[in-house]
């Protein structure tokens, strides 16, 4: 059975809830304008009240993409000529209060082309009117069928983002009659609170990409129709009984509703252990309808390694984003965005970057196994977001301290005694663009030096066999790469890093102490059929950090085919991370690094053989007096020297 979690990108996600909206708004105006001739004689049922205070209607240019995006764009599956010719066009866009979008329109021949000369004019003319038309029948369908899904509701207030498009409203009564709606009586200058919304204590506007659900079966998403979830399992969403129905039967067997319902069922029951998190924001980031964009910018959370968590600013290449740092030196893209990794949180980045050194650091005792006692450890506030960039370090922490010493699997390794652990981590983009929070693990384990090695088809190019050092210099982390300052003396305590733009079972090198994968989507890419092969025959300690029991089954498919190996049943991962991911078609709960589990692999052929086991001594015979014994006398050392010597020697 097959789900959407975060493996799936979601700009391309939100494009094709985009698409599907315009194409059911186009096909429903068109069919509107056929059935009503006279358009403002429609009747327009009078909706419930939206809890957002107003809705704006903002006026957009179209221009082309701009060099930066193209990659983006390529990598999307997106022609960019394709973009070009929408150049001098403009888009009216609805959004709520806080930037959540509602639904667009396009106008194909541009704000000026479509009015032609009607606004100079008092508003009267042609053009105006089919433009007033064009904005009426846009609000109506965003009231009908939010983008966002919801049951169909209606503003308090409408705002306008421009003066020539609330001048032509604010002319036309009827247009204002039918929405059954009150105009704001200034046009906005900006998108910016207004004196009135600050002293209330309001929310600063920010376009936001909500996450998009859609049925399970038929993809339709939740505008046109309202999803339900199973009644049995309450995790896959379907929009029709039929879809339902449909799911229960589906061939083969396996892939059937009905042969993981109760499993389903199973992980559901997981979703209060996942969502006991210590932290203040914990009842917002655990939320069913929870929004990533609106947490990030509500916290300013726009620079350093956020950039790779939201959907507005990341990209492969960070000149997408003004406020991140840009290589203007001899640096590759991929080596810059380092110098402020927590971003806005400085107090964070203070305490665990430029912190005294790790034999400064109180001792642990015992191994932390929860974030408030690491939080506590550390200093550092629970209000604060940081373990969201910290997740990976501790997990690989918690599997150092924790559970490789309660594999039974590998008891010679002995790991908490090693001086050094080279650890290979496979398939981890987000890591790897994320490697200052890694040296956490050098005041958490400050008698061990490691070496952290990057494998995956995912990384820069230019990283391909580039080597790194994390250590500290003026009282602060820094990432060194010695191919730019070669005369650079590094410490004893240095993480050293490395990259290998390569699938695993393509590099050739020394054997790891360990492997570690976060989020590797074994049942989604072909190379894992080749991968687990290779970690068969390695035989090393193997953990990978899943977002789901789901996909922690679906990994234990393709490993019992791959290797004929299996896996540990997963356990929850008391360091993952504390945002939740929503799942498009279900309403699993999905946390990155949520679930850990380790390969357990099937036995070399000598360990098959049975033990041979110690013959039993013959029952002793009592033999006759003068008869010679069948077997060899056991001869004492005395005896042995003398038959030696008395034995015929060879003449030279």
């Amino acid at each position: 059975m097959e789900l959407v979690s975060s493996h799936r990108d979601r700009m391309i996600e939100f494009s094709e809830a985009m698409a599907q909206w315009y194409r059911c708004f186009q096909t429903t105006h068109m069919g509107r304008k056929e059935a009503h001739c006279d358009f403002w004689g429609y009747d327009f049922p009078r909706y419930p009240m939206d809890r957002s205070p107003y809705w704006i209607l903002h006026l957009m240019d179209c221009a082309a993409p701009p060099p930066a995006a193209i990659p983006r764009l390529e990598q999307a599956g997106v022609d960019p000529s394709e973009l070009m010719s929408s150049d001098g066009e403009s888009v009216l866009m609805v959004t709520d209060a806080s930037g959540l979008p509602l639904g667009f329109d396009v106008l194909a021949g541009g704000w000026a082309g479509s009015l032609g000369g009607g606004e100079a004019a008092g508003g009267d003319g042609k053009g105006a009117l089919e433009t007033i038309q064009r904005m009426v029948g846009l609000l109506r369908r965003c009231m009908e069928a939010p983008m966002s899904g919801g049951l169909p509701r209606r503003p308090r207030m409408l705002h306008v983002n421009d003066k020539k498009l609330h001048r032509l409203l604010s002319r036309c009564e009827k247009a204002l009659t039918i929405l059954k709606m009150v105009l704001w009586p200034q046009a906005l200058v900006d998108w910016g609170l207004t004196e009135v919304e600050q002293a209330d204590g309001g929310e600063s506007f920010s376009m936001r990409w909500p996450p998009t659900c859609y049925c399970h079966v038929c993809k339709k998403h939740s505008f046109p129709s309202q999803l339900k979830p199973c009644s049995q399992c309450k995790a896959v969403l379907y929009c029709s009984d039929q879809c339902s129905q449909t799911d229960q039967i589906r061939c083969p067997e396996d892939a059937s509703h009905q042969h993981w319902c109760e499993k389903l069922a199973c992980y559901m029951s997981h979703h209060s252990q996942l969502a006991d998190l210590p932290f203040s924001y914990a009842a917002e980031v655990t939320a069913d309808d929870f929004d990533l964009e609106h947490f990030l910018n509500k916290n300013k959370l726009d620079s350093g390694y956020w950039v790779h968590w939201s959907l507005l600013v990341r990209s492969p290449r960070y000149e997408l984003h003004p406020t991140v740092e840009q290589s203007r030196g001899p640096y590759p893209h991929w080596f810059t965005g380092h110098s402020e990794p927590f971003g806005p949180l400085k107090k964070e980045g203070d305490i665990l970057l430029c912190s005294p050194a790790p034999h400064a650091v109180p001792r642990i005792t015992k191994p932390l196994v929860l974030w408030c006692q690491y939080c506590e450890w550390r200093g550092i506030s629970l209000s604060s977001p940081a373990a969201v960039l910290l997740s990976s370090p501790l997990s690989i922490y918690y599997i150092i301290t924790s559970l490789v010493p309660r594999d039974c699997e590998f008891p010679e390794l002995n790991i908490l005694k090693k001086q050094s652990l080279k650890i290979h981590i496979i398939d981890s983009y987000r890591e790897f663009h994320t490697l200052m929070v890694f040296w956490e693990l050098s005041i958490l384990l400050p008698h061990i030096t490691f070496e952290l090695v990057f494998i995956g088809e995912g990384l820069p190019p230019e990283s391909d066999e580039e080597q790194l050092f994390l250590q500290k210099k003026d009282g602060c982390v820094n990432l060194v790469n010695p191919s730019f300052t070669p005369d650079e003396k590094l410490d004893r305590r240095s993480i050293r890093v490395k990259g290998y733009r390569r699938a695993y079972h393509m590099l050739q090198g020394p054997k790891p102490d360990l492997v570690i994968g976060f989020r590797p989507a074994i049942q989604l890419q072909e190379s894992w059929l080749s991968t687990l092969p290779r970690l068969q025959s390695l035989r090393v300690p193997a953990y990978f950090c899943e977002v789901s029991e789901l996909s922690c089954e679906c990994s234990q498919q393709v490993m019992s085919q791959a290797t004929g190996g299996t896996l540990s049943p997963p356990q929850v991962n008391p360091f993952h991370c504390p945002l939740r991911i929503t799942g498009g078609d279900n309403m699993l709960p999905w946390y990155s690094n949520a679930f850990i589990f380790h390969l357990m692999y099937k036995p070399l052929h000598s360990d098959k053989r049975p033990s041979v086991a110690h013959p039993k001594a013959p029952p002793l015979q009592v033999e006759p007096a003068n008869q010679e014994p069948e077997y060899p006398v056991k001869m004492s050392r005395r005896d042995r020297k003398q038959a030696a010597h008395n034995m015929p020697r060879k003449r030279k």
